[in-house]
């Protein structure tokens, strides 16, 4: 288990990283820093990926990836050094015996002979339980080929702590076990329902993020639908027919809530490419860099559903 989210944290963290010369389109007269984007969670060895602004007119061939591998990066605990983390390259620097705690703040500072140093601090939340989740489904054909479709509607009900600020964010992840044995894992996108989508914050790459200025202490229900037709194919393909959908809800800190508010409405804005848009600039908590250092901590809960071959339900 401990594998498969540590292999989680590493796609995050390149996710993050592909929003790096997005974040920092630097001309050649500006000076340039480091970046350096990390979310850390309870359930994955402490990791951050570090890199460097750039031009946007620089060349981007694998020669001149804006990877930083020779730089020092110190991790702290409470004010306490605990250790150095090591670069196993591609910008990543990782202590693979280590792993944060929830309510327990922690800093990170890097140096490098070339650039300015940078720091960060947060915090891992405590995670809230998910006290219900449930399911219903509906069948309809899809009026462009007339094939069958399924949709998945999820609800989840969860008890918001009082008198405190918290920040959430739902996504999904699905597998599939092929006759061999072979599992295969895919990112599955979750959506608001229609009545429901001005109660969210934001709809970041398939995933639901959201505060508690309207439920601060109260029961709460999120209702939210999730397909599973894209990979009928997979499931043909492989042979197999039971997917296992793991949900996260998962309670962020408030920078990292933020970087994926800003970074939603910088997707929805044309993400730099309309140039009649209002410009937005994502949200960043390095001290003399960029990029976000967050965290998070989640309760999970798991749907196994069985499809026969041609994509239907038994």
């Amino acid at each position: 288990m401990k594998r498969l989210l540590n292999l989680v944290l590493a796609v995050v963290l390149f996710s993050l990283f592909g929003c790096v010369k997005i974040l920092n389109d630097e001309l050649e007269t500006k000076e340039t820093k480091l970046v350096l984007n990390a979310v850390i969670a309870p359930d994955s060895v402490f990791a951050v990926n570090l890199s460097r602004t750039f031009n946007i007119f620089a060349d981007e061939s694998n020669k001149n990836l804006p990877f930083v591998n020779d730089a020092k990066v110190k991790l702290f605990e409470n004010e306490t050094f605990v250790t150095d983390l090591v670069n196993i390259g591609y910008g990543y620097y990782i202590n693979p015996d280590y792993y944060p705690q929830t309510g327990t703040e922690y800093r990170v500072e890097v140096s490098h002979n070339d650039y300015k140093s940078i720091n960060s601090t947060a915090v891992v939340p405590t995670p809230v339980d998910i006290d219900d989740f449930d399911t219903t489904q509906i069948s309809f054909t899809d009026p462009y080929s007339g094939g069958k479709n399924i949709e998945y509607i999820g609800i989840i009900k969860y008890n918001d702590p009082p008198d405190i600020k918290n920040f959430y964010q739902l996504s999904c992840r699905l597998s599939v076990t092929d006759e061999n044995g072979d599992t295969y894992w895919y990112d599955q996108g979750i959506w608001a329902l229609e009545n429901d989508y001005q109660f969210f914050d934001a709809h970041y790459k398939g995933t639901l993020a959201w505060d508690d200025k309207y439920i601060d202490g109260k029961e709460t229900t999120i209702r939210f639908s999730f397909y599973s037709s894209y990979i009928y194919e997979e499931l043909r393909a492989r042979n197999s027919q039971t997917i296992h959908f793991v949900f996260y809800l998962k309670s962020l800190t408030e920078d990292y809530f933020t970087y994926i508010k800003t970074a939603d409405l910088f997707w929805e804005s044309g993400g730099g490419e309309d140039p009649f848009a209002e410009p937005v600039v994502i949200y960043s908590n390095i001290e003399n860099g960029y990029g976000i250092f967050g965290g998070y901590a989640s309760d999970t809960t798991i749907l196994n559903i069985t499809f026969d071959y041609k994509g239907g339900v038994k």
